[in-house]
């Protein structure tokens, strides 16, 4: 029996980005059976244009904004397909058959518990090379990847006080942890408009260096706890310091009471050697080695101009407010 597939988008002010990408999923060779938008205060008028364009997809607004991963905790558990899609209202599948793939590897492959597919940024940057073979990676990316629902009930759901990023990185060690593995597809790619919408890069810098501290916190084993947040730390003020000075750090560590409640607060070490995994495949098969936010390929791609959205349809670079 093939499995049947739920899709989850979160939305936040991008009525034009969520149209190109609902059209796009929804033109699969095979799309979901249910999609269901949670938008997350929009007040463009993201709305009106679901009730008008989007008919037969669920549409639920949140009345307030209440982050990017509560309302993928949401969709989560008001969907019910065997698998769950995940993609950005700004990102979708280059190819006709792209999710149609990706089922098919999960259907094959019953120790697989989510799909990375490759990310394709509008500067052309790529996260794989697009001819690798499938390969086990340390964790996925929000905007296109594909999760084994059995698999995430065992491990659970999201940490919703990361708010807005590293849920996959902590999600990801969990499944490892439970013996799973996540794989990249690198023949399927997702392209990722990355609208400049609602994008500050230094509330994405906080978020990133806190939550690496909350997920070594909540998931390290004890053995390797002082050194692994030693490292997280030393990690990511570097990253920061490279980018020029910046508050992050000092922000950070007036944080830091709560990123150890937190963290203590959902404190479910995995196993050494699972973690030791982890850790390789971080080293190994992540792009930039221990980190997604920059891809593997520095130079920029062309993308074939069928995976291109036509210029009528694809939305003008928005300023960041």
């Amino acid at each position: 029996m093939t499995l049947t597939v739920s899709a989850v988008i979160a939305t936040y002010n991008r009525g034009p980005e969520l149209r190109i990408a609902l059209t796009r999923l929804m033109a699969q060779t095979a799309p979901p059976m249910e999609i269901i938008v949670i938008d997350d205060g929009s007040s463009d008028g993201t709305g009106a244009m679901m009730r008008a364009e989007f008919p037969t997809v669920r549409y639920i607004r949140q009345p307030h904004n209440g982050g990017l991963i509560l309302a993928r905790n949401f969709g989560f558990v008001n969907t019910t397909g065997d698998c769950i899609l995940s993609v950005d209202d700004d990102s979708w599948f280059e190819e006709p058959d792209g999710l149609a793939r990706c089922v098919a590897h999960l259907q094959d492959n019953p120790d697989v518990a989510a799909v990375a597919c490759n990310i394709e940024t509008r500067d052309g940057l790529v996260y794989f090379p697009k001819a690798a073979a499938p390969f086990d990676v340390p964790w996925y990316v929000g905007c296109g990847h594909l999760l084994r629902r059995s698999a995430v009930e065992k491990v659970g759901l999201y940490m919703p006080e990361l708010y807005r990023q590293g849920e996959e990185k902590d999600r990801c060690l969990r499944l490892v942890g439970a013996g799973f593995r996540v794989v990249a597809l690198p023949g399927v790619m997702v392209y990722h408009d990355k609208s400049e919408k609602g994008r500050k890069p230094g509330l994405e810098r906080f978020y990133n260096h806190r939550n690496d501290l909350i997920r070594e916190v909540a998931r390290c084993p004890a053995p390797l706890l002082a050194w692994r947040l030693a490292r997280s730390w030393a990690g990511n003020s570097w990253k920061n310091l490279r980018r020029g000075p910046r508050l992050t750090d000092l922000k950070v560590l007036l944080a830091l009471p709560e990123i150890l409640r937190i963290g203590l607060k959902h404190r479910a070490p995995v196993g050494v050697e699972a973690y030791r995994r982890w850790l390789h495949l971080a080293k190994t098969a992540a792009p930039s080695g221990a980190s997604m936010e920059k891809p593997l390929n520095r130079k920029p791609l062309s993308r074939p101009a069928a995976s291109r959205p036509a210029a009528a349809e694809r939305p003008s670079p928005a300023r960041s407010e």
